[in-house]
């Protein structure tokens, strides 16, 4: 199913006017109801759209405190809300950045010390941060070169936001890494959304699915059906965390074999 580049989600002055919405919209359960979701991108999809969105979304749902884990994408670029905590997991002159208490620079091979950094930041004095978003895993996989010690991190990292019930959305560009590598992302993940860019009937396209492992649910759908998805959604509705999730519309969904 293809999702056309066209923006059919709200006014050209509305927050939300990026492709990428339609499937953040569409997960099957609520945000906050995964513990690990997993957004994989292949082409020029556009991660920084992608991570924006979750931004504009993690406001709509009052999440105050959101821990920003980045790698190819910089904190400038996202811009996150004032007093975020950002881990930046990157290979760069110290001298040229900013000074912020906030602001929390790791190498990318490094993953001792990013395993414990992103416990210590993702603690406040009432509990833990509820949502982790960011691609800092484009940059640790890109350089991780043993793979025992790299599941050995993501295992803990994801093992340990489950145990805090927490919520992490993390993306990964398949163009950048050994399938091997993101076939370890999807088998923690408890969903995945699949992003590629395709040319149709001459066409720029943005297609994607959803494929939620806990229910066995693989779907596509074309936004263009689905006109007036926002975020009142009552998907994303603070009341409906405990709920089942969307409001299952036979426009806005049709169900394709599993592929995964």
């Amino acid at each position: 199913m293809s999702l056309p580049l066209q923006t059919r989600y709200g006014t050209p002055h509305s927050e939300f006017t990026s492709d990428t919405v339609p499937a953040l919209l569409q997960l099957p359960r609520p945000l906050l109801g995964y513990r690990i979701v997993i957004a994989i991108l292949k082409g020029d999809v556009g991660a920084v759209n992608i991570l924006k969105d979750m931004l504009r979304i993690s406001r709509q749902l009052k999440i105050h405190h959101t821990l920003f884990a980045l790698g190819p994408t910089t904190p400038e670029t996202l811009q996150p809300p004032h007093g975020s905590r950002i881990l930046w997991a990157t290979f760069t002159d110290l001298a040229n950045v900013p000074s912020s208490s906030h602001l929390t620079i790791v190498p990318p091979n490094d993953l001792t010390d990013l395993s414990l950094n992103i416990e210590k930041l993702s603690k406040t004095r009432s509990g833990r941060i509820p949502l982790l978003l960011g691609d800092f895993l484009d940059n640790v996989l890109s350089v991780s070169t043993a793979p025992a010690g790299l599941y050995a991190f993501l295992c803990k990292l994801f093992t340990r936001i489950r145990t805090n019930h927490q919520t992490a959305f993390f993306l990964a560009t398949e163009d950048m890494h050994d399938p091997k590598k993101l076939a370890i992302l999807k088998r923690f993940a408890d969903v995945v959304i699949e992003y590629r860019s395709e040319r149709e009937d001459g066409t720029d396209a943005l297609a994607a699915r959803i494929l939620d492992h806990s229910e066995n649910h693989c779907s596509g759908w074309d936004g263009s059906q689905n006109s007036s998805g926002t975020i009142g959604n009552p998907t994303f509705s603070n009341a409906t965390f405990a709920g089942k999730g969307r409001q299952h519309n036979p426009l806005a969904q049709r169900v394709v074999p599993l592929e995964c």
